[in-house]
């Protein structure tokens, strides 16, 4: 028997079963009947639907609850695919599909039920009074125990429910979606903003176009007078200008931004719209040879023009939704914007500069975590090492030269002809040695005169006394008083021929022998006598440096006779006029040098430097940098 499909007045979803009369409005059962532990189940079962999502979970879960609910021995669920067949996606338990098969027009919903009256309900599930799919239980025939109201009520109640659950996922999985939307079009807008160089935002906007369409072609291109200049395409990081199908493209983009208006060309073989029409008439061949059956065409336009295209092409029929094609549209508005902006600051100057800054910055900000850990280390232990590992600054010294530390010049107190040289040069002497003899014969001889005028002037004073001529005798004792003390000064200047050594020391005069035979004066310079077991080591410093010598600091030495030794000394004074007015003159600087082993030599052109206080190397590096401004602004503003 044929049974009819109905609907309640409330639009609620009938019962379809063989014989039985329209579907009425189901009522829970009342207090005390022996169907609440069902109605209690059956709204338990509403709560767990409507927070499902899933339209394959509701289905799965409608069919098992309501299996149980009417106590059928199995079911099953058809869902409508394509709005006019009904597709039998589950089943469970003893379920035979009908004469039909297992797929049914959407108009005949009533063969589900064909078959014996009381062992099938069938109840399509509807959403906005349109049918989703239909719930369908079934019993043995042989049974004694047939579907009543009651159980198909349950069965009403449950498809309404799983009706409200899938209206309910729908709204959901659209608010979802939007909000993905959202999300990415705050991406898009945060990642063509970020930047103001001009083709990296074209990049930016081709790739990001590929997450909100499906196509196989996007590009975008400039427009300037009539002509397109295609300046990105998505996928490709360098655009082939010698392409001839990116030439063809880019006509086709010139024609499409001519227009002023976004046009979608859902079906190449059927234009919708005149532009579309005209679109594909135009080049038709060249979309046939590019494999394009349909694009989408968004002129970049604001208040002062078009200023690009943005395009998307596919092989396939309706490739973007209505949904993909508002996002595009965003897209290409944000788009539009940027390249306003890039164009802009195109025309700041030293744009270039700040370019360059900012893809440094862009670069840095792409590296790798656990890379810019290394490197912030690597550059925590450079600063380190630049900054708190200081060790004295060498300052070098200018014409340095040894000289004895402690020298004298020996000078006769007579005058007198150099006779005999005691000593050679280098020779060691102690102080009092002699050194030279000066001749003394003219003094020898006065000596003896007066000597022998003393002896001679006493005798005849004795006579004198002997005769009682007291007169006499005072003056011969007169004479002879004077002359011996003629004969004391002589006797002086005799032992003041002797040149003697005044300190112990080394003879630093050169062939001191070839003196010999010379007449010298009284104090005229003979022959220089110094220690050489300290020698004073003088040098020049330039002015820039002479803040930081102090006496006290230590100075390393080498010399060429020794290359692979290093002699030490010490600071002893810095001088308090320099060698001359020049602005680099250099300031003497004297230190003491010890030369227990003799190997230093007065007269020696060392190579000197002087250990100053510590500094770093960022203090090196940046110390004659500094000094320069500092002068700079004191001789400009100070």
């Amino acid at each position: 028997m044929a049974a009819g499909s109905a609907r309640g007045d409330g639009g609620t979803p009938a019962v379809i079963a063989a014989g039985a009369s329209p579907a009425r409005a189901w009522t829970p059962p009342s207090p005390g009947n022996a169907s609440d532990t069902r109605s209690w189940r059956l709204h338990a079962i509403a709560l767990e639907l409507c927070a499902q999502p899933d339209p394959d979970e509701i289905f799965e879960r409608t069919l098992a609850e309501a299996v149980e609910l009417s106590g059928a021995d199995g079911g099953s669920v058809w869902i409508a695919d394509d709005g006019s067949t009904l597709r039998r996606a589950l089943a469970c338990g003893e379920d035979v599909p009908p004469s039909g098969g297992s797929s049914l027009p959407l108009s005949s919903l009533e063969q589900l039920e064909e078959g014996p009256v009381g062992t099938l309900a069938a109840v399509a599930i509807r959403v906005d009074g349109v049918t989703r799919a239909a719930v369908r239980v079934q019993r043995d025939p042989a049974a004694d125990h047939p579907f009543d109201e009651t159980d198909r009520a349950f069965v009403v109640a449950l498809a309404a429910i799983a009706g409200t659950a899938l209206e309910i996922g729908d709204h959901l999985r659209t608010a979802t979606t939007r909000i993905r939307s959202f999300a990415l079009v705050a991406e898009m807008s945060r990642e063509i903003t970020s930047t103001l160089d001009l083709d990296r935002v074209l990049r930016a906007v081709v790739n990001l176009a590929a997450r909100a369409l499906t196509f196989d072609r996007g590009a975008l291109a400039l427009y300037e007078q009539g002509e397109c200049d295609i300046r990105a395409v998505a996928g490709v990081d360098e655009v082939d200008r010698s392409d001839p199908k990116l030439k063809d493209l880019a006509v086709r983009a010139a024609w499409a931004a001519g227009v002023r208006q976004s046009f979608y060309l859902s079906d190449r073989a059927d234009p919708g719209t005149d532009a579309e029409r005209i679109f594909a008439q135009l080049f038709g061949s060249d979309l046939d040879a590019d494999g394009v059956q349909s694009g989408f065409y968004l002129p970049l336009m604001d208040e002062e023009g078009v200023v690009g295209i943005l395009l998307f092409e596919s092989s396939v029929t309706e490739f973007a939704d209505a949904h993909q094609r508002e996002l595009a549209e965003i897209l290409a508005n944000q788009a539009t914007v940027a390249i306003r902006n890039a164009h802009l600051y195109s025309q700041v100057p030293l744009h270039d500069v700040l370019g360059a800054i900012g893809a440094k910055k862009r670069a840095l900000l792409a590296v790798p975590r656990r890379r810019m850990l290394l490197i912030a280390g690597g550059v925590v232990v450079l600063l380190a090492a630049l900054t708190l590992v200081r060790w004295p600054l060498r300052v070098a010294g200018a014409h340095p030269v040894f000289r004895a530390a402690h020298q004298s010049w020996v000078r006769p107190l007579v005058s007198g002809v150099v006779e005999r040289v005691l000593v050679g040069e280098g020779s060691a002497v102690q102080r009092g040695d002699a050194l030279l003899q000066l001749r003394t014969s003219e003094l020898r001889a006065a000596y003896d005169a007066a000597a022998n005028a003393a002896s001679a002037a006493e005798r005849s004073a004795a006579v004198a006394a002997s005769r009682g001529d007291a007169g006499a005798e005072q003056v011969e004792r007169l004479r002879a008083a004077s002359s011996r003390q003629e004969a004391t000064v002589l006797e002086e200047e005799l032992r003041a021929a002797v040149v003697r050594a005044p300190l112990a020391g080394v003879v630093l005069s050169a062939r001191p022998d070839e003196r010999v035979g010379s007449h010298v004066e009284a104090g005229e310079p003979l022959i220089l006598i110094g220690r050489t077991d300290t020698l004073e080591l003088e040098l020049a410093v330039s002015q820039r440096d002479l803040g930081r010598v102090r006496p006290g600091d230590p100075v390393r030495l080498r010399i060429d006779a020794l290359p692979q030794r290093t002699f030490d000394g010490l600071v002893v004074s810095v001088a308090a006029l320099p060698v001359d007015s020049a602005d680099d003159a250099g300031v003497p600087v004297r230190a003491l040098v010890p030369n227990d082993e003799r190997l230093l030599r007065p007269g020696m052109q060392p190579y000197a430097r002087i250990l100053t206080a510590p500094a770093s190397v960022a203090g090196r590096l940046l110390r004659a940098p500094a000094r320069g401004v500092r002068l700079l602004w004191w001789k400009l503003w100070g």
